[in-house]
């Protein structure tokens, strides 16, 4: 039996989906590699979109408490600072090429390679707007979640409050 592998699943039952920060830690993981992959093999054009749920109904994320938000947040914001610092060396990368000889075939590999880095540089800034546009959508949740928290705590308090 290989490792990882589940020796008490032996049904067709299914496996948990994981925590929220297990989930998102692996679409990160596999939306890297699809987009390698696709780029190796030359599929340009727009980035395949997310095809990403939860382990909540209808697909959603779930999140237990703000801290857990918070730590997801964190995640992603880690990632765009890494996404941020690659543009920075994709960008310097693209301006040292020089043809490293005058004749055509060195101006020809200058150019592809120039060609290549600029396609990368696209790339990148897909992968950041994804990311910041993920950002902005999970503080407003966790806006809304704390809103909630808050209310439902005065509610108890009030509860409270009546049956003393």
């Amino acid at each position: 039996m290989p490792d990882g592998a589940n020796t008490e699943n032996t049904g067709n039952a299914e496996q948990e989906p994981g925590t929220p920060a297990e989930q998102v830690d692996q679409e990160i993981a596999s939306t890297e590699v699809l987009n390698w992959w696709r780029s190796l093999f030359g599929f340009g054009g727009q980035p395949q979109p997310h095809e990403s749920g939860g382990g909540g109904v209808g697909g959603q994320y779930m999140f237990a408490s703000l801290e857990e938000l918070d730590t997801v947040i964190a995640k992603w914001e880690d990632e765009r600072d890494g996404i941020l610092e690659d543009r920075q060396q994709i960008y310097d990368a693209y301006h040292v090429i020089r043809d490293p000889a005058a004749d055509a075939m060195s101006r020809y590999q200058a150019d592809a390679s120039r060609d290549s880095i600029a396609n990368m540089f696209q790339h990148n800034s897909a992968m950041l707007r994804y990311a910041e546009n993920y950002i902005e959508k999970l503080k407003a949740s966790r806006e809304q979640m704390a809103i909630m928290e808050d209310g439902n705590r005065d509610r108890l308090r009030s509860v409270r409050d009546v049956e003393a």
